[in-house]
């Protein structure tokens, strides 16, 4: 006999998945492994898994809800027998992230960086990106059947409703039904401030670690796509922190927006990044307001691994410090050989234009 408190499978059951959802990870994760060309890097442990996992039923369909961040750790063997550690931390697994989209964080604990990274995002992410989009289906298959009060009348097959991607195109709707990236999710945000101190360098060199392409790339150790020209957009880290420089002053500040890819489409933190120089050399200040609530500590964690202690890196094996600092745009929006150019072809033209008119005046 069918629940009289859910008559036809009618109102909304919810069931809490997320002890499942630890245990199926952690099964489907660890022992993932690459190989290539004589290195090995494979996930040892499932260290942390944090967020919701919940699976619904109303009206005879299926809804699937979950968003956790994840934290793995690896063990990796390079090509000359040595061993290096480290972990992986993913922000944010979601019921609606392309696989595509997943944004992985990649920690190693001593030993040469670049080969081993290169395994892990050309072989390993790959895998792990995979695992993550079969979440859905699977949590489903596990959890579907006792969320029908009527079991007689559950389908052998649960209508799955999928959730539109966030980050894909949407489609012409009618007015009645069009929602926009407000009414769909609401970011809920706070103030993230931190300090760095670097020795023995200077702002204008912390500066130019962040604004100059090619210095960029030795400290991100990846393709940097940033300039000193305000209204210019950058990119970092695979295009996974990405934003516009709003304002940029040599060696005292600079103010961004600032994104990472896998945060809610058009959302965006501003960054204010402050140089004072000290004794012993530079602090930076960085305020970022407008980080999604729960981020925080991961967001601090990044700067301070991905940006600083990488420059400190670079800067400590003298890769910086060598290369030539370029020219500043004047007033932080023109190149000065576009400059000169400009002010070359107007006088050019006021000369040309004298010259023209110089036989009609009458002596």
């Amino acid at each position: 006999m069918a629940d009289m408190r859910n008559v036809n499978n009618w109102h909304w059951v919810n069931k809490d998945c997320r002890p499942w959802a630890k245990n199926y990870l952690t099964e489907k994760l660890v022992g993932t492994s690459a190989t290539k060309d004589n290195s090995q890097v494979v996930i040892t442990s499932l260290d942390e898994c944090i967020g919701d996992v919940d699976l619904n039923q109303r009206k005879g369909k299926l809804l699937a809800i979950y968003d956790v961040a994840l934290k793995m750790s690896w063990q990796g063997k390079l090509t000359d027998g040595s061993t290096v550690y480290g972990n992986i931390t993913v922000p944010e697994v979601a019921y609606d992230t392309d696989i595509s989209d997943y944004v992985f964080n990649i920690q190693i604990n001593g030993g040469p960086e670049d080969e081993i990274k290169r395994l892990i995002r050309s072989d390993l992410v790959p895998l792990l990106a995979t695992k993550f989009s079969r979440l859905t289906r699977d949590l489903v298959d596990q959890h579907s059947f006792d969320l029908y009060a009527d079991k007689s009348s559950a389908p052998s097959t649960p209508e799955l409703v999928q959730r539109n991607n966030r980050n894909a195109a949407s489609t012409p709707s009618s007015p009645a039904t069009t929602r926009t990236a407000a009414e769909d999710k609401v970011v809920q945000t706070s103030v993230i401030e931190h300090s760095c101190d670097f020795t023995g360098a200077t702002p204008r060199e912390i500066y130019e670690a962040l604004l100059d392409s090619q210095r960029a790339e030795i400290w991100s150790h990846g393709k940097a796509k940033v300039s000193k020209r305000i209204g210019t957009d950058f990119e970092l880290f695979d295009g996974n922190v990405h934003g516009t420089l709003m304002q940029a002053t040599p060696g005292k500040s600079i103010m961004q927006t600032w994104r990472l890819k896998n945060w809610p489409q058009g959302h965006f933190s501003t960054v204010t990044l402050t140089f004072k120089e000290t004794q012993d050399g530079t602090t930076v200040k960085v305020n970022q307001v407008g980080v999604p609530v729960g981020q925080e500590e991961v967001i601090r964690k990044n700067w301070m691994g991905y940006y600083w202690n990488a420059i400190k890196t670079s800067l400590n094996k003298g890769q910086l410090q060598h290369l030539p600092i370029q020219n500043d745009p004047v007033l932080g929006l023109f190149d000065m050989k576009y400059l000169m150019l400009c002010i070359f072809m107007v006088v050019l033209v006021i000369a040309f234009t004298a010259y023209q008119v110089a036989p009609t005046i009458k002596m």
